[in-house]
């Protein structure tokens, strides 16, 4: 599995080796902040950490463009209150 960057689609994709999406999450960008509003994950892979790794790349990624994260995706909030060395990427309003 890998993760990556789909700028057409405004998601990050949780790609397996043939191709397929197993999961995604989506983000809309705004001026001051990038809105994340929904993170989905194939129910067999649930459970298995996928979700978090998919909202960590895309933080990590927001934050190596010095861009900030509005989550309103219920999971990507709670990773983030769960990850405080995340706070500074998160958009206060």
């Amino acid at each position: 599995m890998s993760i990556v960057d789909n700028p057409k689609e405004n998601r990050y994709e949780l790609r397996e080796e043939d191709g397929g999406i197993s999961g995604y999450l989506e983000y809309l960008i705004r001026d001051e902040f990038v809105v994340l509003p929904h993170t989905e994950v194939d129910r067999s892979l649930r459970g298995g950490g996928w979700g978090g790794k998919l909202a960590q790349f895309a933080l990590d990624d927001l934050k190596t463009k010095g861009a900030k994260a509005y989550p309103t995706c219920p999971f990507v909030e709670r990773w983030m209150d769960r990850h405080p060395e995340y706070n500074e990427v998160r958009y206060r309003p």
